[in-house]
């Protein structure tokens, strides 16, 4: 029979990676054949979800199988169990007796049956003194469960994962559902505030904003973190796939001392930076994992947010992206903390990327401009010169601010267009430019457009900033939207004639000068590109 403890042969406290499956097709040893080779450790069994309890059996009966988790969640704590407590207890004490590895039982649950704990203590090892029939076979490990599904724990998870933690002998797993990123960190903090009580624990923050707390379990000590075979057999919000895992975060590659990176805004679902900063990472043989970090689009959830990170110098936070809508919302913070602001980044109003000092300290810097000005660069040609240009800058938030201002420091003539006409005028006033309203954009006589608006992505893709009408050849159009790549505006500026430059170069020149401000060395641009290409497909 296979091990059931794989945790007996990580003396070392590697993370594990189980991988659950809901699905009773395709069959289960192909499954589980799948995600071996996508990298995880064991599986989860989902005897709720996969409802076919003998192909179970037969699958616990095979020779050389791979430890497994047995779980059986009820309706009522979220899975789908609509049987009896008799029935799930009578089934689980049947598959138990088949030595899956670990048996994970919902805390409520345990505490309210003698008759599941003393079915469990047959075939569970608790740690303690064991009944004389018991002790001449195998036993699972238990994993205790509380799950939050209402985001009403995320405040205080060390409260849940102390509730946990009393019960002794079993492994503790707390889930709660993450408001935003800062819940996410709560939860990172919290496992490592208790690392050092040689307890077993897996704390994860669920939903896309939980991703972090999922990717992060090893450097902070948890005992495993949960990823798919594919999104469509995700068994909880939030998780990510299998390959995902360990192509774009490098799951193996996690320490205990690797710095953290992470992009700030919301959304982020469709940020290309994780991919593109963890080559990087990887390229340079850096110890570092960029993750995503969703925080609600307000000035005081970002503080919130901030705040907590810098508090918490044990979560290694070391930079962050800063993007929609966030960008004036980090040098505000800056600028209240009494924290440095580069001059560009004062000047443009914006920051796009905090890094923090040795000392603790915060910096804020705007590579935007620097990402616009080398991709007009690079299609008008080296020896181009922008000084003198007309251009014409699409909208007034902190791309349209770091744009803009990296133009005019090239010489060229800015115009703001904006819906908001009163933002258009404000940011003008602040650059010392010109502006002029929306309804003008269509007689556009600028010789270089920039689009800083979200039109064309999203809720927006297909649509365009500009009426096809105002564009001409000879013109350069420049879309600060990557995703999609071509989008309507782009389109539009080709069948006129013009110049069009996708989006993906300045995100990727701003993306290396991140990278430099960060690591102290030269951007792998090409394994950053490469990067970006592959997460296309």
């Amino acid at each position: 029979m296979a091990n059931p403890h794989p945790a007996d042969t990580t003396t070392t406290r590697r993370t594990l990676l189980a991988a659950p499956l809901v699905h009773i097709h395709p069959p289960l040893t192909e499954q589980v054949q799948r995600a071996l080779a996508d990298g995880a450790d064991l599986v989860e069994l989902r005897a709720d979800c996969i409802d076919d309890s003998g192909a179970i059996e037969d699958f616990l009966r095979a020779p050389s199988r791979p430890p497994c988790i047995l779980t059986l969640r009820s309706a009522a704590e979220g899975g789908r169990f609509d049987g009896t407590d008799a029935d799930r207890i009578a089934l689980m004490e049947r598959l138990g007796l088949l030595i899956p590895g670990y048996i994970d039982v919902e805390l409520d649950t345990w505490n309210r049956s003698a008759n599941l704990r003393q079915k469990l203590g047959l075939v569970c090892d608790m740690g303690g003194p064991q009944p004389l029939h018991a002790l001449d076979r195998p036993r699972n490990r238990l994993i205790l469960s509380r799950h939050d599904w209402t985001g009403a724990r995320s405040d205080d998870p060390g409260r849940t994962i102390d509730e946990l933690l009393n019960i002794q002998g079993a492994i503790a797993k707390a889930a709660f559902t993450a408001r935003d990123a800062t819940d996410a960190l709560r939860v990172l903090a919290a496992l490592h505030a208790r690392r050092g009580t040689g307890r077993e624990m897996i704390a994860i923050a669920m939903g896309e904003a939980g991703i972090a707390s999922r990717v992060l379990a090893g450097k902070f000590g948890g005992f495993l973190s949960f990823a798919a075979l594919d999104q469509s057999a995700a068994s909880a919000p939030g998780q990510l796939a299998l390959r995902r895992m360990g192509d774009v975060y490098r799951w193996n590659s996690i320490r205990a001392a690797s710095r953290v990176f992470g992009v700030v805004g919301w959304p982020v679902s469709h940020s290309r930076s994780p991919q593109v900063h963890n080559a990087g990472f990887d390229a340079a043989a850096t110890d570092a994992v960029y993750v995503p970090l969703p925080v609600e689009p307000t000035q005081a959830a970002f503080d919130r947010f901030a705040d907590y990170v810098d508090v918490h110098p044990e979560l290694d936070i070391s930079g962050l992206s800063i993007t929609i809508p966030h960008k004036p919302h980090a040098l505000r913070w800056l600028l209240d903390r009494g924290y440095e602001i580069s001059t560009f980044a004062q000047r443009a109003g914006a920051v796009n990327t905090l890094s923090r000092a040795a000392d603790g300290r915060w910096r804020g810097d705007n590579t935007d401009g620097v990402g616009a000005v080398a991709a007009l660069r690079a299609s008008l040609g080296a020896a181009a010169s922008l000084a003198g240009a007309r251009a014409a800058v699409l909208g007034a938030g902190g791309a349209a601010r770091g744009v803009a201002a990296a133009l005019l420091a090239e010489g060229a003539h800015v115009t703001i267009y904006n819906r908001t006409h009163t933002a258009a005028d404000a940011l003008s006033a602040d650059l010392g430019c010109a502006s002029q309203s929306w309804e003008e954009r269509d007689r556009i006589s600028a010789s270089i457009i920039v689009n800083c608006t979200s039109v064309g992505m999203g809720a927006a893709a297909g649509e365009s900033p500009l009426p096809a009408g105002a564009l001409r050849a000879g013109m350069t159009v420049l879309d600060t939207v990557y995703s999609p790549r071509r989008t309507a505006l782009l389109r539009d500026a080709g069948a006129a004639g013009a110049a069009a430059i996708e989006g993906t170069e300045m995100f990727l020149e701003q993306a290396a000068a991140q990278f430099e401000l960060w690591i102290g060395q030269p951007a792998p641009r090409q394994a950053m590109r490469q990067a970006f290409e592959q997460s296309w497909t």
